[in-house]
């Protein structure tokens, strides 16, 4: 890890993680959460790249269409179950709030976005040394993360919150979707060899990380009060 593009991706994580956790910050538990969600990372990648992949092979899934639709779906759906599952555990180990469950969710979210924030940006800032690479973008490549983060926080944030409403099931169906959808986006601007394709798939991206974060954000304190401790499909 570079450290600056690690104090650069958790300067990034902080704008998501502020506004949604307010309250939760100085949590012990919280914390402990945020670090687990970030190990969950390089754990899906190896999953996907030593298991999946190699099982994709021999399913003689393409590298196009279906196949890239399927990919997707496994991507998202090893993300999001790894990134709730401390959340879960906690959930049912201890009487959680509803309120608590939904800041957990942000937590373990906020913690797998900033490892795969920080290997962009390392990426980056290696790039930048090259000469056909300017300042402009640079910074650009950097802040295009954001939108990353915040839908990572967003989808895992939402499933925290339906499993406290016992909708754990329909909640990973929804969040699992929600990343298909940009992982597609992702694929569709690096398919295209133009300035302006790739700009327009960017700020779609953007525009759909942006919505989830919103619309989460309006779901903190829906459902209180009251306790749920077990969650349900």
């Amino acid at each position: 890890m570079q450290p600056l593009a690690v104090l650069i991706a958790a300067g990034l994580v902080g704008i998501a993680l502020v506004p949604l956790a307010r309250g939760s910050l100085r949590q012990l538990a919280f914390w402990t959460v945020f670090v687990i969600g970030a190990f969950a990372f390089p754990i899906v990648q190896w999953v996907s790249r030593s298991v999946w992949e190699p099982l994709a092979v021999d399913l003689g899934l393409p590298h196009a269409g279906i196949g890239v639709v399927v990919n997707l779906f496994m991507w998202a759906i090893l993300g999001e179950f790894f990134k709730v599952a401390p959340v879960l555990l906690l959930g049912v180990l201890t009487e959680v709030p509803r309120r608590e469950w939904f800041a957990y969710g942000v937590a373990a979210g906020a913690g797998y976005a900033l490892f795969g924030a920080q290997q962009v940006i390392t990426l980056a800032l290696e790039v930048s040394r090259l000469s056909v690479s300017s300042p402009a973008s640079t910074a650009l490549a950097i802040v295009l993360r954001l939108f990353p983060i915040l839908a990572h926080i967003a989808t895992t944030a939402f499933l925290a919150w339906a499993a406290s409403q016992r909708s754990l099931g329909r909640g990973l169906l929804v969040a699992t979707a929600a990343q298909m959808v940009l992982g597609l986006v992702e694929r569709g601007q690096a398919s295209l060899g133009t300035v302006g394709g790739q700009s327009l798939f960017q700020v779609l991206f953007a525009l759909i990380a942006v919505f989830l974060f919103l619309y989460v954000w309006t779901l903190r304190d829906r459902g209180l009060p009251g306790p749920s401790r077990q969650p349900a499909g």
